[in-house]
């Protein structure tokens, strides 16, 4: 009798083997759900920063006048442009339904990862301002 209580009270080799099995399955799933998320920040971090490099850029060509903004270049520049792996500024006037409204289509291309990411802006811009008659 006292010999098969000795055999119930331990852990078998075969019970240990699966427990740890299950731990490192958890552990394995852990590692990428984090590296998932860390790579997700990653991403949302650079699109954010391009969305700000385009605003900015919309921002300052509403501020010129509205004969200078035909003369603008296919390219633009910012600091924050050094900030995103291969950044470039692109800018495309259009002429929209009148001689007096402009289409402006502001965009940030980079590099993520071996792909090619990019960020759009469009807004319409008239010789008299915003919200003017």
């Amino acid at each position: 009798m006292r010999r098969s209580s000795r055999r119930t009270r331990g852990f078998s080799l075969i019970e240990t083997l699966v427990a740890i099995a299950v731990l490192g399955m958890m552990v394995i799933s852990l590692l990428s759900v984090l590296t998932y998320g860390f790579g997700s920040v990653a991403r949302t971090r650079q699109v954010a920063l391009a969305a700000q490099i385009c605003q900015e850029r919309v921002e300052a060509v509403r501020n010129m006048p509205f004969d200078a903004i035909l003369a603008l270049g296919p390219t633009f520049s910012s600091d924050k442009l050094a900030r995103l792996s291969a950044g470039q500024g692109l800018q495309v006037v259009e002429t929209s339904s009148g001689p007096d409204i402009k289409k402006l289509t502001v965009s940030v291309s980079w590099s993520y990862r071996g792909q090619t990411r990019r960020k759009d802006i469009v807004t319409l811009i008239t010789r008299m301002g915003v919200d003017r008659k």
